[in-house]
């Protein structure tokens, strides 16, 4: 198979994984390497897609920030090691998570998870609601200002 055959079968393959979502550069990359592509047909594929701008690293930031905002949000610390793990480059994850609004995210996640714990005394709630937010990536200043405004003047 000729060169030109395999990155056109290279680009055919990103096609095909990227109608099924969205990836970073980097993530795409290494599909294809595992795929059994070689470096020049990976390297074609990713130029021919990032000219037709099909594959771009911000939009794919942006894409993941808002869906795992949505679903299952986390801290901004989280989330940045989430773009990096994916992929994005520093540079963008830091210009991306420069809007991301820590504070509302971790109370929406709060509010969620406090349903769950109905069962339990406040003091107990607390504590779980803590080391949720906790592990859940959220910086401590931001989970003591959520835990103070969901408990304070609520009854028990």
């Amino acid at each position: 198979m000729t060169d030109d055959a395999k990155s056109r079968e290279a680009i055919a393959f990103a096609l095909r994984l990227l109608s099924l979502r969205n990836h970073s550069r980097h993530e795409l990359a290494g599909k294809l390497v595992k795929k059994g592509y070689g470096h020049d047909a990976v390297e074609a594929a990713m130029n021919y897609l990032a000219e037709k701008r099909l594959v771009d690293d911000e939009a794919f930031g942006k894409e993941l920030i808002s869906s795992r905002s949505k679903r299952r949000p986390v801290g901004v610390s989280t989330m940045r090691f989430e773009l990096a793990r994916k992929g994005v480059p520093d540079e963008i994850a830091g210009s991306l998570l420069r809007e991301y609004d820590n504070a509302s995210l971790c109370l929406a996640a709060a509010e969620k998870k406090l349903a769950a714990l109905h069962r339990y005394d406040e003091t107990v709630r607390k504590k779980k609601l803590e080391a949720f937010l906790r592990n859940r990536g959220f910086s401590w200043p931001v989970v003591r200002e959520t835990i103070e405004s969901l408990f304070h003047n609520r009854p028990s």
